[in-house]
């Protein structure tokens, strides 16, 4: 994993992906949940079950665009039904998630 640049990967079943989050991640994302960009920490507490794989998701599909391929994700639902029943790549996209937003309180108090 990449934090610095937000970029990861992880398998669903047996196919693996790549994800970069940056800021076109977080708008591709932000219009496909209506989410606003300053809500993002607020809705990642209230639906973490779908904030989460819904970061890696658009990750997915950044990375794509900026390759100009086919991400060849399933429809977010399978996606999660995937993601969410394998806790190994769940807390991978969770730790992922949690540094490209800039890392989790306890790391910050270490600095």
């Amino acid at each position: 994993m990449n934090t610095l640049r937000g970029q990861f990967t992880f398998k669903l079943g047996k196919k693996s992906y790549s994800a970069s989050l940056n800021l076109n991640a977080l708008r591709m994302m932000c219009i496909a949940f209506g989410v606003k960009l300053d809500s993002l920490d607020k809705w990642l507490n209230e639906d973490p079950l779908t904030a989460i794989p819904a970061f890696a998701y658009y990750g997915v599909k950044n990375e794509a665009a900026r390759k100009g391929k086919d991400s060849n994700l399933p429809e977010f639902e399978q996606f999660c039904a995937l993601a969410l029943e394998n806790q190994e790549t769940l807390e991978l996209m969770m730790t992922a998630v949690t540094d490209a937003l800039g890392g989790s309180e306890d790391d910050k108090e270490g600095n």
